[in-house]
């Protein structure tokens, strides 16, 4: 059950960071809702990432720690990415980090499941 919440969490918070990063331009106060609705994502991404580290530290525990530090990595690399971008600041480079740390992470997450969600 974890799993999927853990999943659903970082689905939203891409698709939710990929909406702001559009509809900035268009409309401060929608951003800000995203924005606050990533940093409640990010409490149910952690919380269930806590309840699933007994089943990977169990059998990879380097390949675990790893994972955990991609993902708060990724959750700063959001929030360096909205915060420059609501500062009308070049975000060109957070984008960047944002794609290849999603990336990095949902492969290391796949790894350590085996390609099955872990139950």
């Amino acid at each position: 059950m974890w799993s999927y919440v853990h999943l659903i969490s970082w689905i939203g918070i891409v698709v939710f960071t990929l909406v702001a990063m559009v509809i900035y331009k268009k409309s401060a106060k929608v951003f800000t809702i995203m924005q606050m609705c990533n940093r409640v994502l990010y409490i149910t991404v952690i919380l269930s990432g806590i309840m699933m580290m007994k089943y990977s530290f169990s059998e990879h525990v380097v390949v675990s720690i790893f994972k955990i530090l991609l993902g708060i990595a990724t959750i700063g690399v959001v929030e360096m990415l909205l915060s420059y971008r609501k500062k009308q600041k070049p975000s060109t480079l957070f984008l960047w980090l944002f794609i290849i740390c999603v990336i990095a992470t949902v492969s290391v997450g796949f790894y350590l499941s085996g390609g099955r969600p872990l139950f």
